[in-house]
């Protein structure tokens, strides 16, 4: 049976090279991100490519309400991989941003990340399998002036994922990818 993977932020950037990476490996893919014309050309490409079965889930991952209504469309789906992929940041003194924008950045480079991984950490310990990639970045491991906020959150991200990985010890549930 072929696994499926679920990708979030998956229309452009890394979560795109997700998506044809395991495309490539014969994969299942459940693929997440606002703007569902580039979810759609995606899904295209990878199955003229690779006969590769897509889902597409479009969502805003900053409200909380997608959230809970993707996990609610997915909760009788089997999932092997999750790959928490979405977020974005903003260039710029802190201090001179909108503070809208930047709730937003929190909202999903926190908020939801830590949501949907805790969600699909419960699933898949019950289940005694499963993957959980969360996707931080260089700008976790030092202070980012004019990125502070997006640094801020992705040094969450890899505290919070390092964190789960330790409590999932044992439980079938890594965060590696490894032998996929």
């Amino acid at each position: 049976m072929a696994k499926t993977v679920w990708i979030t932020g998956a229309s452009s950037g890394i979560g795109r090279e997700f998506a044809r990476r395991y495309a490539a490996m014969g994969c299942r893919l459940i693929l997440t991100a606002r703007r569902a014309d580039r979810l759609t050309a995606l899904a295209e490409e990878l199955n003229d490519a690779h006969g590769t079965v897509c889902r597409i889930l479009p969502a805003d991952l900053a409200d909380r309400a997608d959230c809970d209504r993707l996990c609610a469309e997915l909760a009788g789906e089997r999932i092997d991989i999750f790959i928490n992929n979405a977020g974005f940041g903003a260039f710029g003194p802190a201090s001179d941003m909108d503070e809208a924008m930047l709730k937003k950045m929190i909202r999903l480079n926190v908020m939801a990340l830590t949501s949907l991984s805790l969600r699909m950490a419960r699933r898949m310990k019950r289940e005694g399998r499963g993957r959980i990639m969360n996707v931080a970045s260089t700008a976790a491991f030092q202070p980012c002036p004019y990125l502070g906020v997006y640094g801020a959150t992705k040094s969450y991200v890899l505290s919070f994922t390092e964190s789960l990985a330790e409590e999932l010890k044992g439980s079938g549930v890594t965060r590696s990818e490894e032998h996929t």
